[in-house]
This record gives structure tokens, sequence and C-alpha cells, in this order.
């Protein structure tokens, strides 16, 4: 047991075990959309990302937006962070396993922390699940999302997406998510249109949205 404890340790301890790369991506868009829910009045968006990916599989970054949740609210921004580990397998599987850790600038009492695994099959579609146990969300919470692209002409991609969100308290209400929208890059930006939907009719902030962004990707650093 110490001589594999001494292992993991100078393995880690390895240049070799931190090399990869750190890439940037910034995105403007027409509202900031989770699960269908807006999380700015349906106004615009501006959002940033900085990530690590490591060759070992390892991955940790942080991502930023403004957020507006209605007159009064003290939140104004979201920053994330997030880590975990992903492989792949022979014949085209891959997975991972991870965290993410929601903060909000002027409402700390909102921040909390997901679990999160997702599968990737040979044939390109994703499933992903997301687990959070946190007084924020009143007690336990999870989320289960598919997402699949399909290549059309001319590089474009048709996205889908599906998503049901669950909740143990009664204080929020269960509803389901769908996406549908279509995306080209161009060179280093990428750029997106859809709609978007839940069955939660009650919910002025899930209502059907279109949506319209633009992203911006690069690689800053590869050692």
């Amino acid at each position: 047991m110490r001589k594999l404890a001494l292992s993991v340790v100078l393995a880690l301890a390895s240049p070799l075990a931190f090399a990869g790369s750190i890439s940037g991506t910034v995105t403007l868009a027409s509202d900031y959309l989770f699960d269908g829910a807006s999380q700015t009045q349906g106004d615009m968006a501006f959002q940033t990302a900085l990530d690590w990916s490591g060759d070992s599989g390892f991955y940790v970054g942080t991502w930023f937006s403004n957020v507006d949740f209605g007159e009064g609210d003290p939140a104004d921004s979201e920053v994330d962070y997030y880590g975990g580990y992903g492989w792949e397998m022979d014949g085209g599987w891959a997975f991972a396993a991870g965290f993410v850790r929601y903060t909000y600038n002027g409402a700390s009492d909102y921040n909390y922390t997901e679990l999160t695994s997702s599968v990737t099959f040979p044939f390109g579609t994703e499933v992903l699940a997301y687990f959070a146990d946190d007084d924020a969300l009143g007690g336990s919470a999870y989320r289960v999302k598919g997402k699949h692209s399909i290549a059309l002409p001319a590089d474009f991609s048709l996205d889908l997406e599906a998503t049901h969100t669950n909740y143990s308290s009664a204080d929020f209400v269960d509803f389901n998510h769908a996406q549908v929208g279509v995306s080209r890059a161009f060179g280093p930006v990428t750029a997106y249109l859809g709609y978007s939907d839940t069955d939660d009719s009650d919910n002025v902030a899930r209502d059907g949205t279109l949506l319209f962004t633009l992203s911006a990707s690069a690689d800053l650093f590869t050692y």
C-alpha cells in the first residue's frame, strides 16, 4: 500500500502529470439561458471561460456571466468553478466525472455545488447527469441532459438538447426543457441560432425563447 501511494505521489509530481493546454472563450449571447430559464430577464449576456485541459485527462476551469434575477435581487454576476477527469475507451466511448461550484456575486446564499458525470456513446450522443444537495435548492436536486449534433451541408450543425430537472423541495417546480439550434464555425468564431422552451408554463422566465450566440475560442498556452 505504501509503495502504491508513493507511486501515485511521484506520478502527480512528474511534469507529465500537468502537461496540457490552457484555452479561453468569449461569448456574446442574446440571453443567458440555463436549461431554458433566463438568468438575465431576457437581456443580453457577456460570458467568458478559462479552461485547463491536461493530457492526463484531468481538467479545471472557471466561467463568468452577468445575471439579473429581477428588480431588487442582489445578484449581478455568476462565477462558476469546475473540474474533473475524463477518459476515452476503444470503440468511441468517452466518460467524465467532476463537479461544478456555482457562485453569485452579491448573493452568496444562492451558491451551491453539483456533482457531474457524463457518457458519450460511439454514435455521438452525450448523456450528462448532475446531482446537488444544498439549502440553496431546498434540498436535493438532479438534472439529466441529452445532447446530440448532426452534421449538415456547408459545415453547419443541427444541435439537439433535452433536459429533465427534478427537485425534492416543493418550493421548486420540476420541469422539462428542449432546445434545437443550428451552428457553424467561422475560423475561431462559432455562431449559433436556436429555440429553447420548457413545459413550465407558469414561469415567464422559462417561456419559449430564441437564442443567438457568438463565441470566440483560442488556445492560449500549451506545454
